[in-house]
């Protein structure tokens, strides 16, 4: 483990030494530019002059990729705007030393291959439904963000306020199946708790903080007391078996979906995490203007189609989602049948180009710390409740529904998805229950678990600005936005072997706060729907899970080394004598080392859907295609 310290060290004057060379400081702005102060860095000047644009930079401290990155000190914002950001620069695009990048906002910090915290102190009220900024609640303005390879992924209001003094920081990067897990903690405020950042594998990173003002604003921002820990290198992760499922459909009228059949891993190939990747692109003039439902479909064996990923398109924003789907693996293998719409009848028969994939990382997946294998989904609810009555809201759809559990499953999560929908269904709070117990209902009931349909943060929304009313409050979506699931789960209260009962209830809409004569009727109130998909997924430990090979055998030539062996076009190659193989440079090499041993023949490990084969085969050329997955 090795660390970079930054206390005192700033003072060079004082005859203080920095570790590895003084830090670079950089101005592009207005201004007095970054100062050296006891104990840290007066990022902005202190005359707090508009248009500033400073940074400080520090030399590569622990080379390699490391498995953890956490930095600890004190930061400074005052009230105004615009704010800062701290940046773990990737040294392969930005060198091992030497001055910060230039950012034309330093609350944005995009940068290619690099992670980032944003700090936003200027996001004023705005009421314009179409234009500006999207604060129209005139929520406070302390908005900490996430950044990774040029993109914002998520944004949000911390807590407790911060500004005005000296605040804790803590940030913490760990390495995790198929990216890092992100904790970020500001003054009293636990902003994010392992906030998982899908494709961030570990880097060689180091460390610069930047900040500015605009125009017509301005703010202090002043860091001291840096402590940054670098934990053990990490190794090299093995490549992710990747598989297109959409590449750039784009729908009209006449064409509203799009369907395509794809082979999937065999369930018994160890995956610890399944990320898929949802994009909306510019379709130029083919581009629907408005926000419109989108659905990612799955069939299952029996040919039932389920939602797996639920979105809502942006008033022609492009849009980029990475979502974990781990716990659909049960149904994400094997040829599998995927459908993709979005809207049913568009303006000026325009509509959406869209994309999607999913990249399988390798490792035995986990519920918590816990190892767990995701084997079986059970639906509870699926489709559009009704609101019909006071007297009984959205009772067409959630009937109680009996399920055995398994006998091997040791946990289950219930994961709903449920967009509201009509004026009262879209722009007012439902208040729901799930209610858990040992069939019949009302017998030794379980659990009751509460949540409030409702999204604050629409304003917040990196898919940001749009058009139209994206910025507004709605019942569990945003335009331009995947549904964000909400997850029970039964940890504790499992009953394993037993007919359990769920039953999801929702509250009548209370008006009871609204002026009389401003409260809707009845019947408008009876239009309001919702969109539901909502999943008990059943976990045991993991049972019979094997490492997944990435080689896939496309082209086996006639009376080739490996048709003599019996290989076949389709297989996946694991191991070459010995040795696994997860590129052909690695089976090239392989095969040279037994070559240069003497060997005559060779082991060959293949897998032929989820069935493990050891061949036998001559030494030397093998006579196959093969392509990497």
């Amino acid at each position: 483990m090795k660390r970079l310290l930054v206390a005192l060290l700033c003072a060079s004057p004082l005859g203080f030494a920095f570790p590895q060379g003084a830090p670079i400081e950089s101005q592009f702005g207005a201004g007095a530019g970054p100062a050296s102060v006891e104990r840290g860095f007066q990022i902005l000047d202190e005359a707090g002059s508009f248009g500033q644009s400073n940074a400080v930079a520090f030399d590569l401290e622990a080379e390699g990729a490391r498995r953890s990155v956490v930095l600890r000190g004190e930061l400074l914002v005052t009230r105004g705007g615009d704010g800062g950001s701290f940046l773990f620069l990737n040294t392969a695009e930005y060198g091992k030393r030497g001055p910060a990048p230039f950012l034309a906002s330093w609350v944005e910090p995009n940068l290619v291959g690099s992670f980032a915290v944003g700090i936003d102190v200027h996001d004023p009220k705005n009421e314009d439904p179409f234009r500006g900024s999207g604060n129209y609640q005139d929520l406070p303005q302390r908005e900490v963000s996430l950044h990774w390879d040029g993109r914002e992924l998520v944004k949000r209001v911390t807590e407790a306020e911060f500004r005005g003094d000296w605040a804790s920081v803590e940030m913490r990067i760990d390495e995790a199946c198929g990216g890092s897990e992100v904790s970020v903690r500001i003054g009293e405020s636990e902003v994010y708790d392992k906030f998982f950042v899908a494709g961030m594998l570990p880097y060689e990173s180091r460390l610069a903080i930047g900040a500015g003002t605009r125009g017509d604003v301005a703010c202090a921002f002043d860091v001291r007391d840096l402590d940054v820990t670098y934990g053990e290198v990490a190794p090299v992760a093995r490549p992710p078996v990747h598989i297109e499922v959409f590449n750039h459909v784009l729908t009209n009228n006449s064409k509203t979906s799009y369907e395509a059949e794809v082979d999937l891993p065999p369930a018994a190939w160890a995956f610890g995490r399944v990320i898929l990747t949802l994009q909306i692109h510019d379709a130029g003039k083919d581009w629907d203007e408005w926000d419109r439902n989108g659905d990612l479909f799955i069939f299952d064996d029996e040919g039932n189609r389920h939602d797996l990923v639920p979105f809502i398109t942006s008033y022609r924003t492009e849009c980029f989602w990475q979502v974990d789907v781990t716990e659909f693996r049960s149904w994400l293998a094997g040829k599998r049948r995927f459908q993709i719409a979005a809207g049913t009848g568009f303006y000026k028969n325009r509509g959406f180009m869209m994309s999607v994939a999913l990249d399988y990382h390798h490792g035995v997946p986990k519920l918590g710390e816990r190892e767990a294998e995701p084997f079986a989904i059970v639906p509870l609810w699926e489709g559009t409740a009704h609101y019909g009555s006071d007297s009984a809201p959205f009772e067409d759809l959630f009937v109680p529904r009996a399920v055995e559990l398994p006998r091997d499953a040791f946990t289950g999560v219930v994961r709903t998805t449920t967009t509201g929908h009509s004026q009262i269904g879209e722009f007012t709070p439902s208040t729901r229950r799930i209610q858990y117990s040992l069939s019949p209902k009302g017998e030794a009931l379980s659990a009751s678990y509460e949540d409030v349909l409702w999204k604050t943060d629409c304003y917040l929304n990196p898919n940001r600005p749009q058009g139209g009313t994206w910025k507004y409050s709605r019942a569990g979506w945003a335009p331009g936005d995947v549904v964000a699931p909400w997850r029970v789960a039964l940890t504790g209260l499992f009953a394993a072997g037993q007919t359990v009962l769920f039953d999801y209830e929702a509250d009548p809409y209370d008006f009871s706060e609204t002026p009389e004569d401003e409260r809707p009727n009845a019947g408008t109130i009876g239009q309001a729907s919702q969109v539901v998909s909502s999943y008990l997924i059943l976990y045991r430990d993991p049972v019979g899970l094997v490492s997944a090979p990435v080689l896939r055998v496309t082209g086996v030539t006639g009376g080739s080394s490996a048709a003599t062996a019996g290989i076949l076009a389709g297989d996946y190659l694991l191991s070459y004598d010995g040795t696994a193989v997860d590129s052909v440079a690695d089976l090239t090499a392989a095969k040279a080392t037994a070559t240069e041993a003497g060997k005559q023949v060779a082991s060959v490990v293949i897998y032929r859907g989820p069935e493990r084969m050891e061949l036998e085969m001559a030494t030397g050329q093998m006579g196959v295609n093969l392509s990497a997955e």
